[in-house]
């Protein structure tokens, strides 16, 4: 019997009313993704305490409201924005832009 979705995978986690709106409305289930990896992960590992940065606010603020509603005991900590001097946000995907 053949699955649904990618690799086979029917179960996903949502937090609906957080995933709409800003870069929701461009990558319409990115945050649906986001929110099961990082689901999976938490299961794996069983941290008590993570931290996301505030440079990806909508996915920081997913991630928070998904630990308090499903009751994970994990403390999630939003980091600062960090810039470079010439005030680029700090990412690990700034590796892909080139100076100019």
């Amino acid at each position: 019997m053949g699955g649904m979705g990618v690799g086979g995978h029917e179960t996903w986690v949502r937090v609906e009313r957080l995933e709409k709106g800003l870069c929701g409305k461009s990558r319409p289930v990115f945050f649906r993704g986001v929110a099961t990896i990082v689901t999976k992960l938490f299961n794996i590992v069983e941290p008590d305490v993570t931290v996301f940065g505030k440079k990806d606010y909508q996915q920081w603020k997913i991630i928070q409201r998904m630990v308090r509603d499903l009751d994970f005991g994990i403390k999630v900590i939003g980091s600062d924005l960090v810039r470079e001097p010439d005030g680029l946000a700090m990412s690990s995907r700034d590796v892909r832009l080139s100076p100019a």
